[in-house]
């Protein structure tokens, strides 16, 4: 059952990075350059506005993002954290940036998804409220999805937290 769970995701990240790409190429995209790493990469940036687009990629990265929230929180407040729980962001709260990295090869990651989350509420031990924006910033390498054995290899870089960005409103 585990594995029929993550092969889905891994199938759904593929298609929704599918889907993002062909629905906005059209659209009005700058280039730009981001520095993710220690020197600059040359980036292709999109921003998704379209809400069914936007509501798939959001639910395809839902395991990563609330996994990587919980584990933030209970981490950064560590004073007798035990539970976390993160409510549902409105779809108008979500903003959501894809960027292809350029000239990346197979065994790279190829793409930069930010994601963030406006007006997120957080409760700390089902009593400590936080009205937050959590912006988490992903490294995926969408070539890995479809190779066998890949997720049983822990040298294969699939998708990577590279930042968590936390302000409390």
């Amino acid at each position: 059952m585990k594995k029929i769970m993550i092969y889905s995701g891994i199938a759904s990240l593929i298609l929704l990075f599918a889907i993002g790409l062909y629905i906005t190429k059209g659209t009005d995209a700058k280039n730009e350059v981001t520095a993710v790493t220690n020197k600059p990469i040359n980036t292709e940036k999109v921003t998704i506005t379209n809400p069914i687009i936007k509501d798939y990629i959001k639910g395809s990265l839902e395991n990563w993002t609330s996994s990587d929230s919980s584990h933030y929180y209970l981490t950064q407040y560590r004073h007798d954290i035990k539970h976390t729980e993160i409510r549902p962001v409105k779809n108008k709260d979500i903003s959501i940036e894809l960027f292809k990295i350029k000239n990346a090869t197979e065994t790279e990651y190829n793409h930069i998804v930010k994601i963030t989350f406006a007006h997120r509420i957080v409760i700390l031990n089902e009593k400590q409220k936080l009205d937050t924006t959590d912006t988490l910033t992903y490294k995926i390498n969408i070539n890995q999805f479809a190779m066998d054995g890949s997720l049983l290899n822990s040298d294969n870089k699939i998708i990577k937290l590279v930042n968590f960005d936390h302000k409390e409103n």
